[in-house]
This record gives C-alpha cells, sequence and structure tokens, in this order.
C-alpha cells in the first residue's frame, strides 16, 4: 500500500467519524449541509485509496471517477455552508453552483469528455487532463472555493465574539484543506509534485467541525501554540533516534551483528521519556508569548476577587465589580443586575460604559431569562441563549457573556459583560476565571446583604427604643400636664369665688365705684376663660393619649371601619388646627371595611391628611390679596375595593413636593414643613413601615409641584 492510498483511507475515515458526529449532534441546515460535505470528502477519499490500489488502467479510471463524484461537490457544499454561516442571501448563485455540478457530474458518469487517460506517476496511474471540460470545471470549482474564502474574510472582519472566532477557525481549517487538497489537482494538469496535501485534509475536517459544532472555541492563539511546541518536541526528540539509526547502521551492524537495532530502540526510548516534559516546557514558552495578555488580566482578576470580600456595602461592591472587570479584561460594558425583594425582580445595580443608557433593565422573577439563568446555573455566552430568550433580552450594547451568581439554587444576580476591545471571543480559561470572581463576588453580595440587614435591625431596635421612650415621655408630660392644669383650675375657681364673695359682701362699695365694679367684672371673665380653656386643653390631652393607647384588640388585624378612624382622626384635626371645619370629602363606596390593624392603620390616615392638609394651607400661604382670599384648601379620600386589596387614595390641591425632595419622603427625619410647623421627620417613615412591612401593602404618590398630591395605599385583603 502507497502513501496516496494511505492518505486517501485516513481520510475517508476521518471524515465518516465526523459525518457521524454531525448527523448525531446537528440540528440545523448548516449543520446538515456539513454533513453532505464530509461525506462528498470521504467518497473522494475512498476514490484515492483506490487509485493507489489499481493495477491496471480501467481500475484506474473507473477509482478516479468515483473520486470526483465526491470531489466536483466539494466546493459547492462549501460555498452554500459558507453562505449559511455568514448569514447572507446568495440563492442564485447556490442555484448555479448545483446545477452545474450536477451537469459536470453527469459528463463524468456518462462520458469520456471529463476524465479519458492516465499518465504513469509515482508507481501510479494518475488522471491526465484532456480536452476543456476538465480545465473548465476546476476553474468553476476554483471560483466558488474563492468566494467561500472571501466570504469568511468579509463576515470575519464584521463580526464579534464567538461567530468571529468561529469564522476565523473555518477559515484557517478550509484554507489549510483546499491546499492540501488542491495539491492532489497538479499532477493533473502536468505539474508532477507528489500530493503529500492530501495527508492535511483530515485536519482541516475536524478543525472546521470543532468550529461549527461547538460554541466555547479553544483560542487559536492557544491551539497554534500548543501545536507548534508537540511539533518541535516530538519532532525533534524522536527523529534524533531514526536519524542515528540511519547513519549509525554501517558502524553498528557488525559490531552487534543482528541486535544492532537495540542502540537506537533505547535511543528512542531515553528521548521518548523526555518529550513529554520537552512539550511541557516549550508549551509553557509559547503560551506566555503568545497568551501574555491574556494570562495578565486572569492573574488581575483573581487578585482583585479575593479582596472582594472586606467590602460592607452593596452599592459599593456592584460599582467595584464592574469597574474592575471592564478596566481589567478591557471590554465594551460590564453591568451588576441583583435582586430585589420588596420589588420581586432583578434590577440594574451598576454599570459602567459610556454613551448607552439602561434605565430601563429589569427582570421579574418569572422572566424566562431569570428561569434558565436559574436552570443553568453557569456562566454562558450569549450564543448559548436559546432563540426564543435572546429575542426579548434587550440591552443597549452586544452582549457577550453571562455569569449568574447563586446560593442554594437562588439567583442572587447576574453580571452581564460586552465584546473585548479586541473583538476576541472569551475563552474556557476566561470562563473559568469568572466562576471564581462570581464566587468570591457572591459572597461579598451575602455579606453585604447581612451587613445592610443588621444595621436595618439595628435601626428599627433604635427607633422602637426611641419611640417607646417618647411615648413613656409623652405619659409622663401628660401627667405633668393635667397637674398644672388641675393648679390653674382651681385657682381660677377660687380667684371667681373670691371676686363674688366680695361682691356680695360690699354692694354698697360696688354700687358707688362704677370703676371697682367694672375691674371685678372684667377678672370674672377672665377667671371663667381660663376654666373654660382648661376644659378644653383636658380635652385635648384626653384624646391624645386615647388615640396612641388604643385597645389590646386594635393591635391585631381584624375588619374595622375606615369610617370610624376617619371621624376620630378629624377631631384631632380639628383640634390641632383650631378650626370647627375641616376641608376633607370622602367617597367611600358601598362598603368602608379594611383588614389591618385599626390602631396603626389610623395613624397612617391621620398622618396622610394632616399633611394634604397643611400643604394646601402653604400654597394658600403663598398668595396675596384676592388670590388668596380666593383660594380654598380642598382634601380628598376615596375608597376602592376589589378582590384582592383595598385601595385608599388621598389627594389634595396643595404645593406639592419639589423633584429633589422626592426620593426622600419616606426617610427618617426628613421633613418639608418648617420649622413653626415642629414637623419631627418620621410621621411618613412611620407610614411607610405601618404600610409596606407590618400590612405586606404598598404606598406611592403622584405629585406636581405647586399643583397637588395624591398618595395611594394599597391594603392587601384577608
Amino acid at each position: 500500500m502507497n502513501f496516496f492510498s494511505i492518505a486517501g483511507l485516513l481520510l475517508a475515515s476521518t471524515c465518516l467519524v465526523v459525518a457521524i458526529i454531525v448527523l448525531i449532534y446537528g440540528k440545523t441546515k448548516l449543520h446538515r449541509i456539513w454533513l453532505l460535505c464530509n461525506v462528498a470528502i470521504c467518497i473522494w477519499g475512498i476514490g484515492s485509496f483506490f487509485v493507489g490500489r489499481a493495477t491496471t488502467v480501467s481500475e484506474a479510471l473507473i477509482s478516479w471517477r468515483f473520486a470526483h463524484l465526491g470531489g466536483v461537490f466539494i466546493a459547492v457544499f462549501f460555498y452554500h455552508m459558507t453562505c449559511l454561516f455568514c448569514e447572507i442571501n446568495r440563492r442564485k448563485t447556490i442555484i448555479f453552483a448545483y446545477i452545474q455540478v450536477i451537469f459536470f457530474q453527469i459528463l463524468n458518469l456518462t462520458t469520456n469528455l471529463f476524465i479519458s487517460q492516465t499518465k504513469p506517476f509515482f508507481g501510479l496511474y494518475y488522471a491526465k487532463s484532456s480536452g476543456l471540460i476538465y480545465p473548465i470545471a476546476f476553474l468553476i470549482w476554483l471560483v466558488f472555493v474563492c468566494l467561500g474564502h472571501f466570504e469568511l474574510i468579509r463576515y470575519y472582519k464584521n463580526s464579534k465574539g464567538i461567530k468571529r472566532t468561529q469564522a476565523k477557525y473555518l477559515f484557517v481549517g478550509f484554507i489549510t484543506g483546499f491546499l492540501g487538497g488542491g495539491s492532489t489537482l497538479l499532477p493533473i494538469f502536468g505539474i508532477n509534485i507528489y500530493p503529500f496535501g492530501n495527508f492535511t485534509i483530515p485536519i482541516y475536517t475536524i478543525i472546521a467541525t470543532y468550529a461549527i459544532l461547538k460554541y466555547r472555541l479553544m483560542d487559536i492563539r492557544l491551539f497554534i501554540s500548543r501545536a507548534v511546541a508537540f511539533l518541535i518536541s516530538y519532532s525533534f526528540l524522536l527523529g534524533v533516534p531514526f536519524f542515528f539509526a540511519y547513519r549509525m547502521y554501517p558502524v553498528l551492524y557488525p559490531i552487534c551483528g543482528k541486535h544492532w537495532w537495540l542502540a537506537p530502540v533505547g535511543l528512542m526510548t531515553f528521548f521518548a521519556t523526555l518529550a513529554p516534559l520537552a512539550y511541557d516546557q516549550i508549551r509553557r514558552g509559547v503560551e506566555e508569548r503568545f497568551m501574555a495578555d491574556q494570562k495578565r488580566y486572569q492573574k488581575l482578576l483573581l487578585q482583585a476577587a479575593s479582596g472582594m470580600a472586606r467590602e460592607h456595602s452593596l452599592n459599593h461592591l456592584s460599582k467595584l465589580v464592574v469597574y474592575i472587570v471592564k478596566r481589567i479584561v478591557k471590554i465594551d460594558f460590564a453591568a451588576i443586575v441583583l435582586e430585589n425583594k420588596e420589588q420581586k425582580k432583578y434590577l440594574l445595580k451598576a454599570v459602567r460604559d459610556s454613551g448607552a443608557i439602561y434605565d430601563s433593565i429589569e427582570f421579574s422573577y418569572d422572566d424566562l431569562f431569570v428561569a434558565y439563568l436559574k436552570d443553568r446555573k453557569e456562566p454562558l455566552l450569549y450564543e448559548e441563549l436559546p432563540l426564543f430568550i435572546r429575542s426579548h433580552l434587550k440591552f443597549p450594547k452586544q452582549i457577550s457573556l453571562i455569569v449568574p451568581s447563586i446560593v442554594e439554587n437562588n439567583l442572587l444576580g447576574f453580571v452581564v459583560l460586552g465584546e473585548k476591545n479586541n473583538r476576541e471571543h472569551y475563552t474556557e480559561d476566561d470562563i473559568n476565571v469568572f466562576k471564581i470572581l462570581t464566587h468570591q463576588t457572591t459572597m461579598a453580595i451575602e455579606n453585604c446583604l447581612f451587613f445592610e440587614e443588621f444595621r436595618n435591625a439595628q435601626e428599627k431596635i433604635f427607633n422602637a427604643e426611641k419611640l417607646a421612650s417618647i411615648g413613656g415621655m409623652a405619659d409622663g408630660l401628660a401627667h405633668q400636664i393635667k397637674n398644672r392644669l388641675n393648679h390653674f383650675s382651681i385657682a381660677s375657681g377660687e380667684l371667681k369665688c373670691e371676686l363674688q364673695d366680695f361682691e356680695k359682701k360690699h354692694p354698697e362699695l360696688m354700687a358707688q365705684t362704677p370703676d371697682l365694679k367694672k375691674t371685678f367684672e372684667y377678672a370674672e371673665q377672665i377667671s371663667d376663660s381660663l376654666i373654660t380653656n382648661v376644659k378644653r386643653t383636658d380635652g385635648i390631652v384626653k384624646g391624645i393619649l386615647n388615640y396612641a393607647r388604643v385597645e389590646e384588640k386594635e393591635t391585631f388585624f381584624s375588619y374595622f371601619s375606615l369610617k370610624e378612624i376617619i371621624d376620630v382622626s378629624l377631631e384631632l384635626l380639628k383640634i390641632k388646627h383650631e378650626t370647627t371645619e375641616f376641608p376633607l370629602k370622602c367617597d367611600l363606596g358601598d362598603s368602608d371595611l379594611l383588614y389591618g390593624v385599626k390602631a396603626q392603620i389610623m395613624e397612617a390616615i391621620y398622618n396622610l391628611i394632616d399633611n394634604s392638609y397643611e400643604a394646601a394651607i402653604d400654597k394658600k400661604n403663598h398668595f396675596e390679596g384676592e388670590e388668596k382670599f380666593a383660594f380654598q384648601p380642598k382634601v380628598k379620600l376615596k375608597l376602592i375595593q376589589n378582590a384582592t386589596y383595598s385601595r385608599i387614595e388621598i389627594s389634595d390641591n396643595g404645593s406639592g413636593i419639589k423633584e429633589e425632595n422626592k426620593h426622600k419622603i419616606f426617610a427618617p427625619f426628613f421633613t418639608t414643613k418648617s420649622s413653626y410647623k415642629s414637623g419631627t421627620g418620621i410621621g411618613m417613615y412611620v407610614v411607610g413601615r405601618i404600610i409596606k412591612e407590618n400590612h405586606k401593602g404598598k404606598i406611592w404618590f403622584e405629585t406636581a409641584e405647586m399643583q397637588g398630591t395624591r398618595f395611594i395605599i394599597e391594603l392587601p385583603k384577608k
């Protein structure tokens, strides 16, 4: 068996294995065309094998015609596959390609116009070109090969990420294969160079198949570096024994006789033990030169990951992660999306980019993309996402890699990375480094969440203790105020009695002295006024204490009437604002029953109505003259009931909330009230806590400066 037969057998075997792999794993039209291409190459290989085995001209001609049965299709299948890969529409050109190849195939099988004679060549019956048919067919074959490579080059220049790397692999593989395969055609045209290139065709089929079927491709530089290291180490070290045997045979045979071969075999054994060590050293040296930049940023990422656990602020950590990744890896953008349990969504936490807007990026718990990340649990390339998920995944820029952060099947968030600035793809080594980075980031996120929860718990305890101390202080102050009121009441009553007794004992004096009588009458009026105000103040204190000290049953969840708590609140508001008429209009619908803690809802309603009224008064004070007189404060309360929640809307025609204060409304100790109104800044903070935390409801507001504000509360039903 000669080298040409061995090459043909190797080619046929390799393409057959590749065809089976593509048949099993291939799912697209691109895979099917590549399957046909490998079948065509396999037929060429089988024909080459029989050409090398032919002993007569007729056997050789049959073998050559059988080989060309597949050979003429290779360029067409290659061009068709390239168009599919590059996503370009060349329908008419492809149709022409198949028509012409079928035409030449008919000529090959039915006439002698295609191949009709052979010539002796290195012990082979090699085909010989005769006439114009074969050169025309070869020229068209060559045109489609060139067109395919041209499309790959153009696509490579315009693509990014994995597709760019796939295009690189395909080009390297195909150019290797076609140069090798083309060498078998040179002797047909009289260029008598032995077709050793037939051995390179299996290499290209393997590379191309790997590029088509795989997404996470080995870096082409890594592939080249290892191939170079292998060739240098094994070809040199294992070639020395063969050279030694060739040169030393005349010397060794006279000395050792028929056992002369033991010397080169021993030398080969020695070098065989050195070859792996040499390969490893050469590989490391070549990889360090070829992949210095990639190794550098991977090392920096690992160093950065080790220091993330020291960060205790989630905001700072998020900004740190995207800053480090974008700067070290040198990518287009980096963003981190984290879970927000209150909103039950995944929201954009931090982004590092220039020029793009990322404001509206959010994902619900039931989003298909989120479900896929929870199921996958591993970093994945954008191209690995199913098409139906990619179609609705909207980002301002092209995504390249997604790195989820998962703890015990709980998705804390994920990092989204853009393309590298050098337009290279993310290799398996990159992804392994990001796995480590994600692990460290996940632990850091958990630490931040723990510290935030701890701070919130401490704040709640502090506020609870503060409010409890204020409550205790209020009881003490109320007691002291009532003692003073009792003293004023007694003193005023005694003063009035003393004045009346003096008038009864000295009627003549009172009649003779009109000024004295007038003074006594005025003093009695003052005494009556003091008694009246003492009683009124005592009523106010009792009302406040009754509001604060609700019955024990009212501290539990139950159904209650909204109208009742509105009536109680209005009484206090009238006292607070010293008015007999309060401008509140209520629309409670058919049912005013709410489900919740009555005392807490009463506090929330009181605060909201009070704020609405004060905002309306504040707006009125901005006016002057007739405009001020004409303005009438208005507060509206509306109750809307449905099957799942009760909605309370409290609106006013007041001064509204300034834009810069909107995000502070529910913050503790923030107030928009002027000092003379004694705003403490805890009212809305307490309201927010009551609705969101205690009742698991929602509260938000709509406002426009100097036009009014509407607060909306949604309370879930039982």
